[in-house]
């Protein structure tokens, strides 16, 4: 008996590259897997445990338990899968899957079933998204959508959920992408890190159109799922894009500033986790934000905030001229001659924001200079002030 006869099988439903497990023969197949589908994992039979251990992360167990599966071919394709070293495979459609995990480029081939044909349509789509063909990742999103509709309900939806997260990161949010992740978020209840995601992303399309409070409300219930220990990376963005969201109210009155100490709170969560050493990158981004807020935070002793602000923005300066990110620089730059100008130092200001001007001209970036024209305007007249004082 072999896995080919399990149809369809549960791809497409955990993150990468859990996507591609492959689950093996089971006389009790027909009767587990629409729930499975579902990602309903109790009870199953002993040939299947390894799918819950590792939605689980329990990745010891999950090792065990696919190392107990008979057929040879399976075992040592979900071995890959988990281990990330590729085993020798001889069926030759696990063999192309494989490929298709361990390489970013492969041709689409019909392997005859429509669950594995639109799960390779949907990691070209990635693939395609990586190389920036964000209308060829859309036309390989909806041709799987098309294969999974009535087979697999949390594939189609996860496929669904991509095609939304294409049209906000590339297009941008619109309402009718708004209402295909609330009707997604109603749906998805039985599968708990989808639902989750898909939180994440209401959260990112409310803060986009402005909606601060219902942003933040979905950031929250995200932080149900993707906690610190079960999933730090997603923990430390959604806490930045929660501090982000806090962070950009107005502040008039005292309910103000509590949102805005817990928009600073949030950021310094994200960099419990958003270490230099770690994730340099969302280090340095979730570093310039905290300083940011730091400027801006009512306080009793504003230049306590403003001197570990510009201590914050060196250490990014830093990052940012190793990795020769030349418009982080400039923008690092322009904030801190900002805040070197509220702190005073306005010979040192002066010199930052010049340095940042001559950057943003480089590149023709009009609305960041005219915004450090702005503050140099009132540095020159700080500095005349001072002059005809001390006159």
């Amino acid at each position: 008996m072999s896995w080919r006869e399990v149809f369809p099988q549960p791809v497409g439903i955990l993150p990468f590259p859990f996507d591609f497990l492959i689950l093996p023969h089971s006389n009790l197949w027909q009767e587990h897997i629409p729930t499975v589908l579902l990602l309903k994992l109790e009870g199953l039979p002993s040939e299947w445990k390894f799918i819950l251990s590792l939605k689980e992360k329990d990745w010891k167990q999950a090792l065990q338990n696919i190392l107990s599966i008979s057929e040879e071919d399976v075992k040592n394709y979900n071995l890959s899968l988990i281990t990330g070293s590729k085993q020798t495979v001889k069926d030759k459609t696990l063999a192309y899957l494989l490929d298709i995990v361990f390489s970013d480029r492969f041709d689409i081939r019909d392997m005859g079933r429509d669950d594995l044909n639109a799960l390779v349509l949907y990691r070209k789509a990635q693939l395609l998204e990586g190389e920036g063909k964000i209308e060829d990742a859309i036309a390989m999103i909806e041709n799987a959508l098309r294969l999974v509709r009535d087979l697999s309900p949390l594939f189609y939806a996860n496929l669904l959920l991509k095609k939304a997260k294409l049209f906000m990161e590339h297009k941008g949010v619109n309402y009718a992408v708004l209402a295909l992740l609330e009707e997604l978020e109603e749906k998805l209840s039985e599968a708990d890190f989808l639902r989750a995601e898909v939180q994440f992303n209401l959260g990112n399309a409310y803060s986009s159109l402005g909606n601060l409070s219902k942003a933040i409300s979905y950031y929250w219930k995200a932080l149900d799922f993707f906690t610190v220990d079960k999933d730090p990376y997603m923990y430390a963005l959604i806490n930045n894009n929660m501090g982000l969201a806090y962070l950009s109210s107005d502040v008039s009155d005292l309910e103000d500033q509590v949102r805005l100490a817990y928009g600073v709170q949030s950021l310094r969560n994200a960099l419990k986790v958003f270490t230099k050493e770690r994730y340099p990158k969302e280090w340095a981004s979730t570093t310039m934000n905290y300083a940011n807020a730091l400027q801006y935070l009512p306080t009793a002793n504003p230049a306590k905030n403003l001197l570990k602000a510009v201590e914050l923005y060196r250490e990014v300066l830093d990052y940012r001229k190793e990795v020769g990110d030349e418009l982080g620089y400039a923008r690092t730059l322009a904030n801190m001659g900002n805040a070197l100008a509220h702190l005073g130092r306005l010979f040192e200001a002066r010199r930052h924001l010049i340095e940042a001007f001559e950057i943003f001209k480089k590149y023709g970036m009009e609305e960041e200079m005219n915004g450090i024209r702005e503050v140099l305007e009132e540095i020159h007249m700080l500095m005349e002030a001072r002059h005809d004082g001390g006159a």
